[in-house]
Parts: C-alpha cells; structure tokens; sequence
C-alpha cells in the first residue's frame, strides 16, 4: 500500500470516528494529555537604557512602573498561538516581520500565528526598521528608529518565550466579561456646521470650549478575555480603545494611565498576567476628562482599572477544547495615498520628531508598492473572537466589528503593524482633520478592512485539519503540535524523494551564473531576450528571459513548457497547440518571465544523461531550474520575494519539483501536471510497452531508478506530500474532467487529502484547483482564474489585461 493509500485509510478511519462519537469530539477515552490545550505566560521588561531616544525626546530617567512586553503561548490546537503587547508607541513594516519571526521561532510556529501589537504610549520607543534603513542609506540619522534596542529586547522576548513554553501549564477554561468605562475616552474629532473638523480634541485638552463639546461616538466597554486552570487564572487580556496619554514628552518611559491600571488590576489579581491590548482608538483621547493636569494620569487609571475590575466581577467562565480554538487570517493590501512619496524629499529639511510622524509611512508606502501585504487575524475561543488589525484605527471599526456579530464576544487589537499609521472610515477622509491628513491610506481602505473583518468573524470550520493523518507525528496517532514536529515530517518526505531523485549538490558556494545574450526581440510591452548560462560545470540552461519595458521590482515567473521538442518556444507560443504561450501572457501582463529548456528538449535535446553528473533527469531540471531562480534573483527588474513557478504537462510537475526543493519559489500553478502514482494509469498496452504501469516515470530523463522496482512500482513518495511539503505556498491546480495523461478523480483524492494540511497551517484558500470540462489543456478560463490568483497573492495589478480576460 503506498503512502496516499495509507493517508487515505486513516483518514477513512478518523470520519468513521467522527460518526460514531460525540459532534466535533475524535477521541479514544484514555486520551493522552499532550491532545489538551496548554497556556504560557512571558513578562519581559521593555524599557530601554538612559540615553536612548524614545519616540520623541531622549530619554533621561526611568518611570517606576517602566514598560513591559507581556504575552501568552497558547499550545495544543494546531501550531502555537501568540499574543505579545509592548508598552511601546509603534512597531511597523519590517520590524513587525522580525519581531513575529523572532517570536514565532520562540514558541516553534509559523509567524502569521503571531500578533504583535504596542498600546501606543508615546513617552516610549518606537520601532520600523524599515524606516531606519531609509533614513542610514539617505545618509541621515536613524534618531527614534535607531534599532539596537529593539534587537535586545527581541533576544529577551524569544529567551522568556522558550521558558514559558517549557512550563506551560493546563488550559481548562476561559473567562469573558466587560464593563463601562466611566469618564476616560471622548471622541476627537468635533465637527462644525458645514460637516468638516472644526476642533481636534487631543489627549490633554486646555481649552475648556472643547472640551465641553459632548463625549462623542466612542466604546465605552472594556473587554476582558481570561484563561484558567480550572479554579486557578492564568492571564488576563484587557481591550480598551483610547489614546493611551493623559499627558507625555516627559523624557521619562513610563506606560501613562493604561500602565497604572494594568498594574492596579495585577495587585488584585496576583496569580494571573495581565496584558493590556488597546483596541481602536485613532479618533479617540481622554481629552474631554483631562486638560492636562498631572493628577488625571492617577485619576484615569483608576477610572480605567474600576472598569477592569468590574468587567472581572461579570465574567463567565466556560470550558474550553482545543476543537473550540481557531486561528485564522486575511492578508489585505491596503490603497497608498500618492501623496507618500513627498515625504522622501521632505525628509531632508525635516526635524526629529517629524521624521518619527513620517518615515514609517514611507516604508509602509514602499512595501505596499512591492504587493506586501498586513494581516488581520482572529483568534477563537469558544463564542469568543479576537480581532488584531493594523494602525491607527477609528473606533468606527471596532463598534461594526461588535455589531456584525452581537451574538459573540468580540474584542478588538489595533496599533498592530503600525506601519499605516492612521486608518479612517471612508466619510472621513471628506471630513478632514489632523488623522485624514496624516493618513497615508485613502478612502478605500474602509471597504477592504470591513470585508477581511466580516470574514474573519464567520463561524470557523469545526474542522480544520486536526484529524488528518498528514499531521500526526510519524508512526503514531499524536497530532503534530510544534514547528519542529512539522519539519521532522517533512523531512522524512524529503528522505523519501531523494531515494528516487537522487540528492542536490551543494549550493553552498554557488554565485549567480553569468548570462550570454543571444538575441534580443523587442515588443510592445516588453523585451525577450534569448540567454544561455552555465548551471554547472557540466550542464547549460538555455532560456527566453522576459522584461517588461521600465520594469523594476516586479514579480517574476519560472514558465516551464510542457513535452515536445519545441521546448521553451512552447510557452512562447510558437507551437502547434493553443493555450501554451504562458510565458508570453505572463510577460504581457507585466511579469518577469524566465522560460527555460528541459534537458532534452528545445536547445537541449540533445543532452547526454548518462555524462551530466546527475542521478535523473528530474533532479537536473530541479537543479537548472533553481539556477534561474537565482538568475531571477539578481535582476533589478524582479522582486526576489515575489518569485512564482507555472507550468503545464511536463511543466506542471516540474513546477511542483521545483518548489519544493526551493522555497525562494514563492507561488505554483500546476496545469495537467499531476495525479497520485496510484491513480497513474497508462492502459494495457502502455504498461505493456514501458515495462510497468509507472515505466514512464524511469526515462532517463525523468527518475530512472524507477526501473529497478517496474513492473509493480510503489514509490516511497507521492504527489500529496509533495504538496504538502510546499504548504503553505500557494499552489493553482488545473485538472480537466478528460485528461488522458492524469486522472482527475486521482487530483480530487489528492485535494481532500492534502486540504486539511493547509487549513491547519491558517492558509487555507492557498489550496486551489479548478476542473474544467476539456481534455489535457490549459483552457483561457481556467488561465484567467491561475493569472488572477498569482495577482492576488503578489499583490500586483497586471498593466494588461489579456483578451480572454
């Protein structure tokens, strides 16, 4: 029995489980403990030394309370949860990378199962290493974003994380409740008669005018989600929108009046970590309740802590499954205001505590302009739901948030990727006022949010993966529960390949080839040049290299053609069958394209197998393709971290072989390019001619070790691992209902069977496959919808639209 027939027949056996059980519940009665849920808690210090520089002004002495970086670990449904809260007033663009990297290596996870977020207090630091990178290459000062703080803090984070993971404790319970805050927040923006800003009412507001405008739309409610074992709290997650300053540019780090209360709160509940999140509070201060007189900090904070505390006397405790704990996301690509760029010439003529305004907006400008996306993300915990959003958002969100679903407790992060700095509702930016113009997203952002929000908050699947056998650990029926696990399993895949593709050569002193130009042919839209380089000191990759006209940092494609002796003039569109020019359409669309020659084909067929050091034919073209991959790699025309492979036939396995032997390969769209062995089917006569039912995979210039084991091959690897083994990569499948070369019904099993793996892993809709009624082609429908799924995830706008698009 091979390994899709085994994964098949356990996952057989656990629906058969589900039928004959409790709904949801897949369980033998002596259950191991390691298949419940379990809580870490980490409490770092995040103050930095005396004489650093906080967001605004140095810093010259320390607050008593100091700032914190406080979170939890929650283990046992998929990966690791984490949650992290930093007493600090931003953390964007590249940073909010390293520290979800950083954190998620902690508590072995993927970083999209991370949430990072600050509670904004602005006698802090602030943290964009993107910005600090532009202001050092612009030959300026970092000043604010000056980073060596931010690397020691990430060495203490991931330090405490591994302790805590260590003594997680049981999770049995979680706790909700809420309360009104009475007398803290008050909404910033007092319009006038013609329906503009007429007054900003700051977090310390002196003028008693404004002040006495009334409160305005706010949420009065804190939130409280909590965990326990059993009778014993764990950690406390606190959610409150408002500006958190009740007065700052004191040059002492201090956490200002949510600091206090998080504090007061942690007296009165010693046993638990309290951790503050602040929810969206953009368009909301304290102003109305204080004009800046020191005592309000201490009068805010107790006002702010009764909330908290009577929102502990109303919670409800309910057990909690680790069926009931769901994480997911929704990568949005937020519209730029075109206006951004300005700030790049400005910069020069700009004092410090500008340049902390501005230069994390220009970085989040030149990410979105690159397709780089920000995650919104929702944790589920029973009726619970956590939703962690980008920027500074207006409260307007979070009060839609609650109201789409009034059935749920929902609560709400902002100020996670602080990169987009303010993000208003689309009415406003007619309104105006200081958050609009400081904006650097435009009107549309509300309806992309929303939409990612109304998503989010949809009930979860009751199963997402957990029952599959692809994640179990190997030989047992534990379910994988670690990152390590994870990659322990697919190295054994991997193992399981190699003993039939042969192993890849060092890569370690490899640079990238050097390219010979051919011939060049220039088009509309772009220029095709023919290259040649060496991939080895044996081998050569010749190739079309497509460069869209005035192309800088774009995505790039890896199009492999599909058999016949045209080879790479296949993808071009110079061969005798329709719907192949793939290469062609991509390079049209604006995409780099790299189109090259499998061995024995095109410019190559004449290869000698049996002189070209390689164990098959497979692993060269692996190899080759890597090496254009490094070609790709070095061109100023393509973005090295938007690299896809296409292919179809031929090509559409080799995309898969591609991909994951080189994880630089970003996204896969496989046409008619595979089927589970098991389903591979040639006839008769085939199996006949080629010595076995797999004989066609032991061409040399396939696998040839194939041939030791025909006629009854069973490989000790299969077309689901492999796909596995990309997850959560995207992968496109194209698998027509007539396709003589790869069964269909073959795909379908294959899909259900590998779905689960990329539900697990929090990527589900990475998983496509379309099955269109046509026989072993690549039909424009079907095309349109790969194109447009590889836009999606680069987050490229295409400069032309093809004809059957």
């Amino acid at each position: 029995m091979n390994l899709l027939n085994v994964s098949l027949h356990r996952l057989i056996a656990g629906l058969c489980c589900l039928l004959f059980t409790l709904p949801g519940i897949c369980r033998q009665s002596d259950s191991p403990v390691t298949e419940r849920l379990s809580l870490a808690v980490f409490d770092v210090d995040a103050t930095p030394p005396v004489g650093s520089l906080l967001a605004y002004d140095p810093m010259d002495k320390k607050d008593d309370l100091g700032l914190r970086a406080r979170g939890i670990v929650l283990i046992g449904s998929g990966l690791p949860i984490v949650l992290c809260s930093v007493d600090w007033i931003g953390i964007g663009n590249e940073s909010q990378d390293a520290f979800k990297a950083r954190l998620a290596k902690a508590a072995s996870t993927l970083p999209s199962r991370v949430a990072i977020h600050t509670v904004h207090q602005h006698d802090a630091p602030i943290s964009d290493w993107g910005a600090e990178r532009l202001l050092v290459s612009a030959g300026l000062d970092a000043n604010a974003f000056e980073s060596t703080f931010d690397r020691a803090l990430l060495n203490r984070l991931e330090e405490a994380i591994e302790k805590a993971v260590g003594v997680a404790q049981p999770l049995t319970h979680i706790g909700t409740g809420k309360a009104t805050v009475d007398r803290v927040a008050s909404n910033r923006r007092i319009k006038g008669p013609d329906g503009k800003i007429q007054y900003s009412r700051t977090s310390s507001t002196k003028d008693p005018k404004i002040r006495n405008f009334p409160e305005g739309l706010i949420d009065p409610e804190v939130s409280l989600i909590s965990f326990w074992n059993e009778e014993q709290p764990l950690a406390v997650l606190s959610y409150y929108a408002v500006h958190p300053q009740s007065y700052y540019l004191t040059r002492i780090a201090n956490p200002d009046f949510p600091g206090i209360a998080r504090y007061l709160r942690q007296l009165a509940v010693p046993e638990a970590l309290h951790v503050h999140f602040n929810g969206a509070g953009a368009n909301v201060t304290a102003g109305k309740y204080n004009d800046g007189a020191k005592i309000n900090r201490k009068l805010l904070a107790e006002r702010l802590a009764a909330g908290m505390e009577q929102a502990w006397r109303n919670t409800t405790k309910t057990t909690i499954e680790p069926q009931s704990v769901h994480w997911a996301h929704e990568d949005v690509l937020l519209p730029a205001n075109e206006k951004v760029p300005e700030i790049a010439r400005e910069m020069y003529r700009q004092q410090a505590r500008w340049l902390t305004n501005n230069m994390q907006k220009l970085a989040w400008y030149h990410r979105q302009q690159r397709g780089k996306k920000i995650s919104v993300s929702r944790l589920s915990l029973g009726d619970a739901r956590i939703l962690h959003l980008p920027g500074e958002l207006f409260v307007e969100y979070q009060l839609a948030a609650k109201a789409e679903r009034p059935d749920l407790f929902v609560a709400m992060a902002a100020y996670g990727d602080y990169g987009p700095f303010y993000i208003g509702t689309s009415a406003a930016y007619a309104e105006g006022g200081y958050e609009i113009n400081a904006s650097p997203v435009t009107a549309a952002a509300e309806p992309i949010l929303m939409k990612a929000i109304r998503k989010l908050l949809q009930d979860p699947p009751t199963d997402y993966g957990q029952y599959s056998p692809y994640l179990h650990e190997s030989e047992t029926s534990l379910p994988i529960k670690t990152l390590e696990q994870w990659e322990e399993k697919k190295r054994a895949w991997e193992n399981n390949r190699a003993a039939i593709m042969g192993t890849l050569p060092s890569r370690e002193k490899r640079v990238p080839p050097a390219l010979t130009y051919l011939d060049t042919l220039t088009e509309d839209r772009f220029t095709r040049y023919h290259v040649s380089f060496p991939s080895d000191e044996r081998n050569e990759v010749t190739a079309y290299l497509y460069i869209p006209h005035e192309s800088r940092l774009r995505p790039a494609m890896l199009a492999l053609h599909s058999t016949g002796e045209l080879g790479k003039k296949i993808v071009d569109g110079q061969g005798p069958l329709a719907n192949r020019a793939i290469a062609r359409e991509l390079a049209e669309r604006g995409y780099v394209v790299m189109a090259p020659d499998y061995p024995g084909f095109g410019e190559q067929g004449e290869h000698d197998f049996s002189t070209d050091g390689f164990p098959s034919g497979t692993l060269l073209g692996v190899w080759n393709h890597m090496r254009c991959v490094d070609v790709l790699t070095q061109l100023e025309a393509v973005d090295p971290d938007r690299i896809g492979v296409i292919g179809h036939s031929l090509g559409g396995h080799n995309a898969l072989f591609a991909a994951v032997h080189d994880k630089r390969i970003r996204a896969v769209v496989s046409s008619c390019g595979w089927t589970p062995f098991a389903y591979y089917d040639i006839g008769e006569a085939g199996t006949k001619r080629y010595g076995g039912r797999l004989g066609p995979w032991a061409q040399e210039k396939y696998m040839p070790a194939i041939r030791t084991q025909l006629p009854d091959a069973v490989l000790p690897f299969d077309f689901t691992d492999i796909i596995a083994s990309i997850a959560p990569r995207p992968v496109f499948t194209n698998a027509p209902l007539r396709d003589s070369n790869f069964s269909v019904e073959g795909v379908k099993s294959g899909i259900e069977a590998v779905q689960p793996v990329y539900s697990w892993l929090g990527f589900p809709e990475h998983l496509k496959v379309r099955y269109p009624d046509a026989e072993h082609d690549f039909p424009p429908g079907v095309r349109k919808e790969a194109y447009a799924f590889l836009d999606d995830y680069f987050g490229f706008i295409p400069q032309k639209k093809l004809a059957f698009e």
